[in-house]
């Protein structure tokens, strides 16, 4: 089966790009070229998965927010020390290089 998805012909194992016939044309999509009913079909069902992800946000807040907030303060506060370790250990080998560098400059 072939679909136009963004412009574009979106082809399954049964046609090639080449062959397939999105809409009615007989046609293949190519950059616009396409049926604007499969495009609003397909730009619908996007906006029907966001509007379902923005719901499950809603719920998920309401029944588990506080537990998550609890979460997201100790994964960012892991991250954040880790940022200070990396920069901790990026100094200390700048650090090291320097005292490399004398200690050769000497010879």
């Amino acid at each position: 089966m072939c679909e136009c998805e963004e412009g574009k012909c979106n082809c399954s194992n049964e046609c090639s790009e080449q062959s397939c016939g999105c809409g009615n044309s007989g046609e293949c999509c190519s950059e616009g070229q396409y049926d604007k009913v499969d495009m609003f079909l397909y730009m619908a069902k996007g906006a029907k998965m966001e509007l379902l992800k923005e719901k499950m946000k809603k719920r998920l807040e309401a029944t588990e927010g506080k537990r998550l907030d609890k979460v997201a303060d100790l994964i960012v506060g892991a991250l954040l020390d880790q940022y200070k370790t990396e920069d901790d250990i990026s100094r200390r080998k700048q650090e090291l290089s320097e005292k490399l560098d004398k200690i050769f400059e000497e010879a």
